[in-house]
């Protein structure tokens, strides 16, 4: 069932990824505001699915690059927020950075913690 769904997502990705760069041919509009090098999700008003299913992907490459498992890069949502009417939104600012790093640094120190409480049993016993 999840291969199913993550077949749907990456069809609906490639269909609103051919919809895009064929409307910028004819009309460029989005482009410009897309760094080079971006890694690009789709959103869209009437696809909440869609929508949540590449914010989730969005968080896992923002987490890898904070982690330092991925290359640094743009994230960027295109988001169509009515019929025809795409957005760029940034996903990766400055402030959800941190709050990344944040976590990782908690998350760090907390194994850290267990870890030592772990060996200091085993040293007692």
């Amino acid at each position: 069932m999840a291969e199913r769904n993550q077949a749907d997502v990456t069809d609906k990705n490639l269909d609103r990824l051919a919809d895009f760069l064929t409307s910028e041919l004819t009309q460029p509009a989005l482009a410009a505001q897309i760094p080079n090098g971006a890694h690009i999700f789709h959103g869209a008003y009437n696809d909440m699915a869609l929508t949540q299913a590449n914010l989730n992907m969005s968080a896992v490459t923002l987490m890898g690059m904070a982690l330092g498992l991925r290359e640094e890069a743009p994230v960027v949502m295109l988001f169509e927020s009515k019929p025809g009417q795409q957005v760029v939104i940034n996903l990766a600012t400055a402030k959800r950075k941190r709050k990344i790093q944040k976590l990782a640094e908690m998350f760090q120190e907390q194994s850290q913690q267990e870890i030592l409480s772990e060996i200091n049993e085993l040293m007692a016993a």
